[in-house]
């Protein structure tokens, strides 16, 4: 959790103050508890600026933007150690046995016994944040190590501030990654221990020659696009024109490279006409779920064209990649136009621009799609630098196309690998675990209908804690355990891996996964499948848990083909492999369709629903969506939601239905307008004399006293009493309090799912529910849900009309998108509401929600 940057440049910059804003606002997904900055001068003027809030509030209140520097130490933090407050926030400046400063990232499980020692060892510990602990631990060894070297010598402080780090991580038990500066040398550390870091080597105009390290990749990328790879248990030390890598456990050298990220900066950004990240994400998976399927199923026309001439052309299509990748590593500018125009001049160039020639531009688009479509958007500027017309649209789409080739093999392969080890599994009787947490698990939860239902296999998901209770001591020498990870860094999915790794090394442990540059893909699976989903900034999972979902479909049908052709035509839903394959490519416009269709109906649902403090989505046979939609209403509504099987909702969770004491601001603001029409009463009833201003006050504590406690007044006049006894024979003083609870049901066509969704709406509505359904239109389901029972509460209803698909599979899809949205607009209405009654910190935001981070890095 938490976030931290570690920026480090040839000299000062007016800039650099404005660059750390952008650097911190970059983060505010990963924590909004409170921000902070160190910035130090080339003199050594050291500033430290850091509050409660978010960076986008915190930065310009606290004037970040002003300071002028050539080192910046930047934190966001989301608490785990220590409240939220000034103290708490980092980074964290020491000076008890030598000065530095940083800040950290995670958990540190020793925290109290870290904090303990330190006292005992002379140090001023004045927080309880866990971060500080990191900081002073390593204080303390580089002082030590000082004590037998020249402290104004550069080396001597280099070789103990390297030998400081690996005590200090040698002490620490837990997980993080860190930041330490030593203001004297001006130098910094970037410590790897068990949470993500990013380190980027740039140069710009206004910023000159610098090193950057970051929590998140796209902050970096924002800078540079030249990447240095650091792994697990690693740490670094730079200034802004030396770089060394050292392991953690040993401080042993290691040896390091630089590589240039192809991830486009502009899909980490906000595009026009989109207010929030989240909405941008959800509308983009149209366009994201039609790039995937197109990899699945082989690649469209431009594909088609490289593949069709692979034998003739194959030397031209390795020699251009083999040169776009080296192309990659240059990070020199002036050096990569100059290899750009060589390639250019290339015979390999020459005969794709001949083939160029037979690409029919109307069938095809022109976007540059592949994962080097970044590279080859510089590639287009050097051309452009260089003059011409080399680098002509048609030309260069091909070039893209070749890498989505290679994408395309490479998935294949993958897949091929991934049925081998299922169909072997299946066949061999050996166990199919899925694991996952949070958005995950519910990819992970309905993985089981793609997999039973169209291939026959059975498959088991588990969160990591149940997996670890219940599988860790009975599982098969040659099980399967599959992980989904959005961000390849969820720490409770690799402890498990790395439990298995050293327990269980034949269990074949593999891992679907967006971020392929992850501890998870690169260090903990046998095999992973990429989910090509793109970056994903809101914090709450959209694009990346339908990519889950369409992977996992899609490897259902790989393995369903596979036992086709081994003979096995009738396993599963006994429907052919290619039935389905041809219903997967209607997802992209089923999306779009979806969008377009159910706008005004979500809307409706969400204005009766965004200030209800409960409500449960039931689903029949789809619970793996139930459980996502109620995670991204509590997510972003912070309004407490369930998702249940709907036939399990009467074992017990029903007993909410009715009169419950669940109250939420609605009922709040229900009671305060019936106690006026209680004052109104009062008053225009009032016998003798008129009641004056401390007469309608004892009124009113009378009447509260009574409803809250039960207490008589004894303090009331006679005529005053008469009035009471009346507004307890005329008032029902808790009635606004009460209304039905909210149900919302979600179904697929499939009769049998029908009939039981049918059957639960009318049991559930009578005993005082509000009921909402999302699913295709059906007459008799719209029946029930509109006919009004008798003797409850006034009934509320909601139809969601999903487009017609007349198929088992494909709503599971459209319902998905549906609660997305309604979740996005709830979410909205009750961020404006809150804005409205001016409550600080509610919380409320469908990008940053409180206390929940985009990837879990923390125990």
């Amino acid at each position: 959790m938490c976030g931290v940057i570690g920026l480090i440049l040839a000299k000062d910059s007016e800039k650099m103050g404005q660059t750390a804003c952008n650097l911190l606002r970059a983060l505010e997904y990963r924590g909004y508890d409170s921000t902070g900055a160190v910035i130090q001068t080339e003199a050594g003027e050291i500033t430290l600026k850091k509050d409660v809030g978010a960076p986008s509030k915190v930065v310009y209140e606290l004037g970040i933007d002003k300071l002028v520097g050539q080192i910046f130490c930047g934190q966001v933090r989301w608490a785990t150690f220590g409240a939220v407050t000034r103290d708490n926030a980092q980074p964290h400046e020491v000076n008890c046995h030598t000065h530095i400063y940083g800040a950290h990232n995670g958990n540190i499980t020793n925290c109290s016994q870290l904090k303990e020692w330190l006292t005992s060892q002379g140090h001023k510990v004045v927080s309880d944040n866990d971060g500080e602990m990191v900081v002073h631990t390593v204080e303390h060894f580089f002082a030590e190590e000082l004590k037998f070297k020249d402290e104004n010598n550069r080396q001597d402080r280099y070789d103990a501030l390297k030998k400081a780090v690996v005590r200090a991580c040698q002490k620490t038990t837990g997980s993080f990654a860190a930041i330490i500066v030593d203001p004297v040398a001006r130098r910094t550390v970037a410590i790897k221990a068990g949470s993500s870091l990013y380190i980027g080597k740039g140069h710009s105009t206004e910023l000159d020659d610098f090193y950057l390290a970051s929590s998140d990749l796209a902050s970096v990328l924002q800078l540079t696009k030249v990447l240095i790879p650091i792994k697990e248990k690693q740490f670094a030390i730079f200034d802004s024109n030396d770089f060394t890598l050292f392991d953690i456990r040993d401080g042993r050298q290691l040896e390091h490279n630089c590589q240039r990220s192809l991830l486009k900066v502009e899909e980490t950004k906000l595009q026009h006409p989109y207010q929030y990240f989240m909405e941008q994400e959800i509308y983009s998976q149209s366009k994201n779920t039609a790039k995937l399927i197109g990899l699945l199923s082989g690649g469209n026309d431009v594909i088609r064209l490289l593949r069709d001439n692979v034998e003739s052309h194959a030397d031209c299509y390795a020699g251009i990649s083999d040169c776009l990748q080296q192309l990659a590593l240059v990070t020199d500018h002036n050096a990569f136009v100059s290899r750009v125009g060589e390639l250019f001049e290339s015979p390999q160039i020459t005969q794709l621009a001949q083939l160029a020639g037979k690409v029919d531009t109307t069938r095809i688009s022109l976007e540059l799609e592949s994962g080097f479509a970044s590279l080859l958007e510089d590639v287009r500027k050097a051309l452009e630098e260089i003059g011409g017309d080399r680098g002509n649209p048609v030309l260069m789409r091909l070039i893209d196309g070749i890498f989505e080739f290679e994408n395309i093999k490479l998935l294949e392969e993958r897949m091929r690998e991934f049925v081998d080890t299922i169909v072997k599994a299946r066949n061999n009787g050996d166990s199919i675990y899925i694991l996952a947490c949070g958005t995950s698990f519910h990819a992970a939860k309905t993985a089981p209908l793609f997999f039973n239902e169209i291939a026959g296999i059975s498959v088991t998901p588990l969160l990591p804690g149940e997996f670890r209770a219940q599988c860790t001591r009975s599982l098969g020498a040659n099980d399967v355990v599959i992980g989904i990870s959005q961000s390849g860094e969820t720490k409770d999915l690799i402890d498990v891996f790395s439990f298995l790794e050293e327990i269980y090394p034949g269990v074949r442990r593999i891992c679907i996964l967006n971020n392929t540059n992850s501890t998870l893909a690169l260090e903990k699976s046998h095999l992973y499948v990429p989910l090509f989903c793109g970056p994903e900034i809101a914090v709450p999972a959209t694009k990346s848990f339908l990519n889950q979902l369409l992977v996992l479909y899609g490897l259902a049908l790989e393995v369903k083909s596979r036992l086709e052709k081994a003979g096995d035509a009738k396993i599963g839903d006994g429907l052919p492999a290619s039935f389905h394959f041809e219903e997967m490519k209607k997802i992209p416009g089923l999306i779009d369709l979806t969008l377009k269709t159910t706008q005004q109906e979500t809307e409706v649902v969400a204005q009766q629903l965004y200030l209800k403090p409960s409500m449960h989505i039931l689903a029949t046979r789809i619970l793996g969506i139930a459980k996502e939609g109620a995670l991204k209403i509590r997510e972003i509504v912070l309004n407490h939601t369930e998702g249940f099987e709907g036939s399990e909702f009467k074992h017990g969770p029903n007993t909410i239905l009715g009169l419950n004491s669940v109250f939420g601001l609605d009922s709040v603001a229900g009671l305060m307008a019936h106690l006026e029409e209680v004052l109104n009463y009062v008053i225009e009833n009032q016998k003798g004399e008129p009641l004056k201003p401390r007469g309608v006050l004892r009124m009113f504590k009378a009447i509260s006293e009574y409803a809250f406690k039960d207490l008589q007044p004894t303090y009331l006049s006679i005529e005053e009493r008469e009035i009471f006894d009346e507004v307890f024979s005329h008032f029902d003083v808790f009635a606004s309090l009460y209304d039905n609870y909210p149900l919302i049901f979600i179904t697929t066509p499939r009769k049998r799912d029908i009939n039981l969704t049918i059957s639960q709406i009318n049991t559930h509505k009578i005993r005082g529910a509000n009921v909402y359904l999302i699913a295709e239109d059906n007459n008799d389901l719209r029946e029930a849900v509109s006919v009004a029972p008798s003797m409850t509460y006034p009934y509320k209803h909601g139809y969601i009309t999903i487009p017609r698909t007349d198929s088992k599979i494909l709503p599971i899809f459209s319902i998905t998108v549906v609660l997305q949205m309604l979740a996005f607009k709830m979410s909205l209405k009750k961020m404006e509401f809150m804005n409205r009654l001016e409550i600080a910190g509610h919380g409320v935001h469908p990008d940053v929600p409180k206390n929940v981070s985009k990837s879990i890095t923390v125990d």
